[in-house]
Parts: structure tokens; C-alpha cells; sequence
């Protein structure tokens, strides 16, 4: 009887481990399945629940299709790791990503600044209201970069883009051009715990009918 009484906590721990090891899987988020041929200017907003998380004053363009050939030329075009479109902050405001029921994974992003030169991109991630990663790069309008971040169970991500000088004219902006996302959504606890449930009921089960 004590075996048995042990047996169930340990199968109830053992699928919960394992479900929460595999339950979630990586997402390569390239905004390339926004079809922006007959949008304005070749640019929209990103809509919340996008790829699973709310977006906040992020928007999307595709640098190839925009009628200004001098914007193209700058980090929108060369941001673009695959075609074709890539993620930006409008105005160069702040911009922020939010879990939509569930906390995620912020593993790595390509960066460009959008006009200035040396531009500064503070990246901050949130668990509830604490602050738990804040990491700043530096990032130029001329080429991406990749940048590893590893920011884990976190439930939003703060953008603020600032400094630099600007790299075309006198005016300074701090638009940034990001692009090849890697994220990964963590399952909600109500789903594992319906699963162990199951697995359990399920062990029970097949000892009953094998007594």
C-alpha cells in the first residue's frame, strides 16, 4: 500500500518534468508572413497575438517594396535577414512584447539601427513587475547583427533605442530594425497539470483492471 500511495506523487512529478522540458518548442519569427503588397507605404502594425504574444508600437515593412529608395538604402534594407520584411518601432519610440496567457522565452534577435549611427538599443525583461535581464546594444545602420540574449520566463520584453549620431543628414533618429526572432512560448501550468492528471488516472487505471 505504501508503494502504491508513493508511486502516484512520483509519476505526477516525473510527467510534469518531462512536460515542461518538452512541452514548448522554438519559433523562428521572421514577419515574413505579412503580405504588405497593398498595405500604406508597405508597412502595418503588428497585431496583437501575433506569434502567441502582444506587440506594443511595433510595426512591420518590407524595406524591398517601399517607394523610397533612400530609406531602403539604410538599416530597413540592410536589417533584413530574410526577405522580406522585417520589424521596427515606429517613431523611434519605445516598443514592447507581451506574453498573451503564458510566459516565453527570448533567446536571440538580429538588430539594425535604422538611420544613426552607434545607435544604443536597451532590451529590459520583466517577470510581473520585476526587472530580471536588461542588456544594451550597440548596433549600426550598415549591417545586422545577432545578438544572444537568453532572457528566460519572462512575460515582457521593453525596447528603448537612444544615442548614436546621425549617419545620413543632421536630424537624429532612433528607429531600429529587428528581425530572426527566436522565442519560445512556456506551456501554461494548467496544461501540464492536466496531463500529469491524465497519466495518473491512466496508471490507476491499468492497475485496477490488472488485480
Amino acid at each position: 500500500m505504501k508503494v502504491r500511495l508513493l508511486t502516484l506523487p512520483l509519476v505526477c512529478f516525473t510527467v510534469l518534468a518531462l512536460s515542461g522540458g518538452s512541452g514548448s518548442s522554438q519559433i523562428l519569427v521572421t514577419f515574413d508572413d505579412f503580405d504588405l503588397s497593398h498595405a500604406h507605404a508597405y508597412s502595418t502594425n503588428i497585431p496583437n497575438g501575433y506569434q502567441g504574444l502582444n506587440w506594443t508600437n511595433f510595426w512591420v515593412v518590407n524595406p524591398i517594396l517601399m517607394s523610397n529608395a533612400l530609406t531602403y538604402s539604410v538599416g530597413y534594407g540592410s536589417g533584413m535577414v530574410s526577405p522580406s520584411n522585417v520589424a521596427y518601432n515606429a517613431f523611434g519610440d519605445p516598443a514592447e512584447i507581451d506574453a498573451r496567457g503564458s510566459n516565453f522565452d527570448f533567446l536571440s534577435a538580429y538588430l539594425t539601427a535604422g538611420w544613426n549611427s552607434n545607435l544604443n538599443i536597451e532590451v529590459e525583461g520583466f517577470r510581473g513587475s520585476n526587472l530580471v535581464y536588461d542588456a544594451t546594444k550597440i548596433v549600426s545602420p550598415f549591417g545586422s547583427t545577432l545578438f544572444t540574449f537568453n532572457y528566460y520566463n519572462i512575460d515582457r520584453l521593453y525596447f528603448n533605442s537612444f544615442g548614436g549620431e546621425p549617419a545620413f543628414d543632421s536630424v537624429p533618429e532612433y528607429n531600429f530594425v529587428m528581425d530572426n526572432m527566436t522565442i519560445e512560448l512556456i506551456p501554461e501550468p494548467s496544461s501540464l497539470l492536466l496531463t500529469a492528471l491524465g497519466m495518473v488516472s491512466l496508471v490507476a487505471f491499468r492497475r485496477r483492471h490488472r488485480a
